[in-house]
């Protein structure tokens, strides 16, 4: 049986048979500006099964789903890229505690096509409440950061109103376990909705993570 996220990454080449080339001056420019903004998957988690709507546990036991609110800045990171985009997660609502922080920057890679690298902070802490601070991104080194990777990148297509974007099949990672893990996600973007998930899987095919444990996040973009 396919995992959740492979099902989503199939979606997504198959989406990208429509694709639209990016308009303006800088497709880059384009895609983070399309992502700014803040979300909440409200609408999802009232309308999920009762018995999804519970606590993730670790190894995924269980299929669940909770609450998010999604705050996503674009931000100055001259060591980072050009352009890079702050994401903070909040668990309940806009006011609930952070549940998530990480950074996404847009860059082309060899071949020129655009690519997406996820980034988790070493320390996220100096960091949290301040994305729409001007400059407080500026002194962000490489080495305060963790990455997945060239091989990991996203490979990001442009659709209209957003872009879609998943992470190659050859990618894997060490786990915390000292364990090989293959890494799966998928960002979908258009003008009303986000749809996000993650997944590590190990090598004899065990889930060592899945975010969210059930369907894909579907954020609605706020008003």
């Amino acid at each position: 049986m396919r995992s959740a996220a492979a099902a989503w990454v199939s979606l997504a080449l198959g989406l990208a048979a429509c694709a639209v080339s990016p308009s303006g001056s800088d497709p880059l420019e384009r895609l983070s500006a399309a992502l700014e903004g803040a979300y909440s998957n409200a609408q999802q988690f009232a309308e999920a099964d009762a018995a999804l709507r519970r606590p993730p546990a670790v190894g995924h036991p269980y299929d669940w789903i909770d609450a998010q609110h999604a705050t996503f800045y674009r931000v100055s990171a001259p060591s980072i890229g050009r352009h890079v985009v702050y994401l903070e997660w909040r668990s309940g609502g806009p006011g609930g505690p952070i549940s998530r922080q990480r950074l996404w920057s847009f860059r082309r890679d060899e071949a020129g096509a655009p690519r997406m690298d996820f980034f988790t902070f070493k320390d996220p802490s100096p960091f949290a409440g301040r994305g729409g601070e001007p400059g407080a991104f500026a002194a962000l080194e490489p080495d305060e950061l963790i990455g997945y990777g060239d091989a990991c990148a996203l490979v990001v297509t442009s659709v209209a109103g957003g872009f879609h974007a998943v992470i190659p099949e050859n990618c894997s990672i060490m786990a915390r376990s000292g364990r090989r893990m293959r890494l799966q996600a998928l960002v979908a973007l258009d003008d009303k909705t986000l749809s996000y998930q993650e997944e590590g899987v190990l090598e004899d095919g065990a889930v060592a993570f899945r975010v969210p444990g059930g369907p894909a996040y579907r954020f609605n973009r706020a008003l």
